[in-house]
This record gives C-alpha cells, sequence and structure tokens, in this order.
C-alpha cells in the first residue's frame, strides 16, 4: 500500500467533484453581458433585451444552481420559484421576487413539495412572448415537483408507484405512469409555459443522461403513446383496485398538446462524464498513464468487483509482456463493463513501458442487502474489490493495485462516507491484524470495516457536496509499490 497513492487518488475524485459543483457548472456554462443584455449558454446566444425572465427549478442540486444564476443575472429575473429538499434552505435572495421553498421530507413528495409544483404552475401559465423561463433541473426533482392532474390526489399517485414498484416495474415504466399522472412532468411544464421560451438546465445523475428520466422530463417531449400507462397497469394486475381518478386521467382521449421543439431548449451542464473528464486531467498532472474507460458502468456490486479484478488482470498481463496490445484490447472489450465502446479501446494506447496507470470509470451500481450492517454501494464495491483482488493474488507479482469507489453527493448510503479504497493487499493486513473481513462483507457492514479499521484512513469522508452526478471509481495500477 501506498500512502502517495492513496493521496493522490483522494486529490483525483475531489477534483471530480469540483467539476460538477451547481456553482461552478453555471459559471462555466452560463454567461451574461448586461450591456448587450445577451444571455450565452454554451455556444448559443439568447437576446433578454425586452424580456422578463422567470425562474424555476426543482431538485437537490438546484439551491446553489440558482444563488448563482442570480449573481450572474444580477437583477434581471423578474420571478423565480426554486423547489428544494426539506430542511436544506441555506439562502435568503435578495430579490423578494425569488421564493426558495423546501419540502418531499426523505426525497418523498410531500404536501409542500405539491403547494411549491402548484404554485410554479400557476405561475408559468400566465408568461407570454415577452417572457422567458429558465428552468433549473438536478437529481431529486421528480419528488420535488408533485402535481399530480386533477382529480388524483398525492396519496393515490404515491401508492401506484410504491406497488408497481413492489410489482417488480421497471423505473421507465414508473417514468410512463409518472409523466401520464402529473401535471408538469412529460413536457407539461414546457407547454404550460407557451408563448414564452424556454431554456433548462440540467444536472444528471441517471446513466446515459436521458433528459426524459431527469425529474421525469418536465421540459422534454413525451413521446410515449397515450395508452402506455393503462397498459403498463394492466400488466401488473392492478387495474382492479386502481383509484377512479386514475382511471378516469388514464382513460380521457383528449388530444395530446403539441410540443414546442422549437421554443424549448435543453442542455446538460453537469453529469458523469463532465466529473470524469476533471479526474483525468488531474490524474495526468500527477503523471499517470490515465484513461477514462466508461461513465455508463452499471450491475451487481460483486459483479463489478469482479470485472474490475479482471480488467486490472489484463492490464497487468500487458504490461508484463505477457499478451500483446491488440489482445489486451480484445481482452477489454469481452470485460462485463457496460459503456466500454470501440472508440475507447482506439484511444487505450498504453504502453508497456507505463509504471503508473490510472483508469477511469463511472456510474451507478447496486448492492443485494442481505445483512443488518451499514454501508453502502461505494465502500461495499471497494471491499469486494479488495476480497476479490486478494483470492487472484498470485496473478499480481510485482505489481500494486489501488481502487477508490465514491459517491460524487458525498453521501453512500445511510452513512457519512462517500466512498472508500480497497488495493491488493489490505484483505492480508486485515488477516494480520485478526480483523473478520467476511463478517462485515456478509453482513453489508463495510462501512464499520473502514471507520473502525486502519485508523479509518481508507475511508473517503468528504461530507454533502450538494451536487450528484453519480459515482466515480478509480484504478491505479503501478509497478511496485511505494511506502511511503
Amino acid at each position: 500500500m501506498s500512502k502517495q497513492i492513496v493521496f493522490d487518488m483522494r486529490k483525483i475524485f475531489a477534483s471530480s467533484v469540483s467539476a460538477v459543483l451547481p456553482d461552478n457548472l453555471i459559471r462555466r456554462f452560463v454567461k451574461y453581458n448586461p450591456l448587450s443584455q445577451q444571455l450565452t449558454i454554451g455556444d448559443e446566444h439568447f437576446c433578454l433585451r425586452n424580456k422578463n425572465v422567470h425562474l424555476v427549478g426543482s431538485g437537490k442540486a438546484v439551491q446553489n444552481m440558482a444563488i448563482e444564476v442570480e449573481r450572474i443575472l444580477n437583477g434581471k429575473i423578474k420571478h423565480g420559484i426554486i423547489s428544494i429538499p426539506d430542511g436544506t434552505l441555506s439562502y435568503k435572495s435578495k430579490n423578494e421576487n425569488i421564493f426558495y421553498c423546501e419540502g418531499a421530507l426523505n426525497n418523498l413528495p410531500d404536501a409542500n413539495a405539491v403547494v411549491t409544483a402548484r404554485a410554479i404552475r400557476d405561475h408559468i401559465t400566465s408568461l407570454g412572448c415577452d417572457d422567458l423561463l429558465l428552468v433549473l433541473l438536478s437529481g431529486g426533482g421528480s419528488a420535488l415537483l408533485p402535481l399530480p392532474k386533477h382529480p388524483i390526489n398525492l396519496d393515490e399517485k404515491i401508492d401506484l408507484i410504491k406497488q408497481l414498484a413492489n410489482s417488480g416495474a421497471e423505473i421507465k415504466e414508473l417514468n410512463t405512469i409518472r409523466k401520464r399522472i402529473s401535471d408538469l412532468k412529460g413536457g407539461q411544464l414546457a407547454i404550460k409555459a407557451q408563448p414564452a421560451p424556454v431554456i433548462c438546465l440540467l444536472l444528471s445523475d441517471i446513466v446515459g443522461d436521458p433528459i426524459d428520466f431527469l425529474a421525469s422530463g418536465p421540459t422534454t417531449e413525451n413521446t410515449d403513446k397515450p395508452t402506455d400507462a393503462m397498459d403498463i397497469i394492466k400488466k401488473y394486475k392492478l387495474l382492479d383496485n386502481l383509484p377512479e381518478s386514475i382511471k378516469t386521467v388514464l382513460s380521457a382521449n383528449g388530444v395530446k398538446d403539441k410540443f414546442p421543439s422549437d421554443n424549448v431548449k435543453n442542455y446538460i451542464i453537469g453529469s458523469n462524464k463532465i466529473a470524469i473528464a476533471a479526474a483525468l486531467e488531474e490524474a495526468k498532472k500527477l503523471n499517470y498513464l490515465s484513461f477514462p474507460l466508461s461513465n455508463e458502468v452499471t450491475g451487481n456490486v460483486k459483479e463489478v468487483a469482479s470485472e474490475y479484478v479482471k480488467l486490472t488482470q489484463h492490464l497487468c498481463d500487458y504490461l508484463s509482456e505477457k499478451i500483446d496490445l491488440e489482445n489486451l484490447r480484445q481482452h477489454v472489450k469481452a470485460c462485463n463493463i457496460p459503456g466500454i465502446h470501440e472508440k475507447t479501446l482506439k484511444d487505450f494506447n498504453v504502453t508497456p513501458k507505463a509504471k503508473n496507470l490510472c483508469l477511469i470509470l463511472g456510474g451507478e451500481i447496486t448492492v443485494n442487502v442481505r445483512g443488518s450492517g451499514k454501508g453502502g454501494r461505494n465502500q461495499q464495491l471497494a471491499l469486494e474489490f479488495s476480497e476479490c483482488i486478494h483470492n487472484k493474488k498470485d496473478n499480481f507479482k510485482n505489481f500494486d493495485v489501488h481502487f477508490l469507489s465514491a459517491g460524487t453527493d458525498g453521501i453512500d448510503g445511510p452513512t457519512d462516507a462517500a466512498g472508500a479504497i480497497g488495493h491488493l493487499n489490505l484483505i492480508s493486513d486485515a488477516k494480520k491484524k485478526n480483523i473478520d473481513y467476511m463478517k462485515y462483507l456478509s453482513e453489508n457492514d463495510s462501512y464499520n470495516f473502514y471507520h473502525n479499521n486502519f485508523d479509518g484512513q481508507f475511508h473517503v469522508v468528504t461530507g454533502h457536496t450538494n451536487t450528484n452526478v453519480m459515482d466515480i471509481h478509480i484504478i491505479v495500477i503501478t509497478r511496485e509499490t511505494r511506502n511511503q
């Protein structure tokens, strides 16, 4: 184990988080010239002369996004309503017409969030051609923007979603239902704001960045068929007990509102891909030969740990000149790691003489919780990786391997840690100290493994970061251990 590499990995992870902090993202992507009254987002320009700017937002990260937008536009905003998680309000706007409203306790839709969503709807329906609506969305936005279509009430909606989830409905199916029975989701927010132009800035916490999934797509065209929602309910045999209010909404055959595609712009300003790019730059500064492999990693924690160890072994075989570059690419391609594409492999020009190699991946994995311990997917993955590589230790002679897995939101499961670090000798070192690592693994007690052992030096604790673009995984392979 190398203290220097552990330090470097923490620095690389910190850089990835810094790149996707809401205020940093807004500063990078949003510019405003008060003289010309020109708003610039990315490479596109919008004239705000004779325009009233209205600001609405929903999500865990939108408070800091909105604060920075307020600072940049400097009094240009005529009215704003920002829906943020319960207990997170940390700012009072100097603009008396901008309101930050708390709701969705424990990330669940509640009456307070409904009041805010209704206020947003009522306000945007009054907008005209002289107005411009700026929308901010991030993870948690769906729970903070709950407004069931009349006559459905919130409890009926929540109960239906819960029944579908318990019946095994996929997230795509749940999203279809949410959009169909909501007054703002599935493009309805953008439709209701017409004829005002709509600009939406999104911070993505979903693999693949599907904008129709982010907060259930309030500014994205709903391409589902009107019958899809009812078909899903029938599929899971929930029709007989369906409340009359929901049946009424799903059975309505009204003309579908045309989505104003030409008057709506969606920009993903923050994503896992952006975090990985920042991590890559930091790793290069620290003199690691670095490669981004995937920002779409999904799967069960045990399977992902196993595939990461296979990936690491293929790299070590190549560095040992047991296989050539083309064979390495084929082996990497064969690993069951989502998101490794042909282009990625073409750019994968590793030299056999490389001493310090850094692989950066990202995504969001799952854990089948069987024990009663305390932990999260990132801490569990770091420990699973360490156990898996320990069992194949003979394949890594003359190499040292370190692995970091951490959530960009700073919170891994119901713990105060963001993640943890594993390494080739972690399990050997645990055995020497008579630490029952298998009990920690089987009990899903990864938090206490890292918190209680090795003076906590392999725990990654950052506190809430106020952003979320899923998780970052870093694998560092070195030819020899630097005991420092």
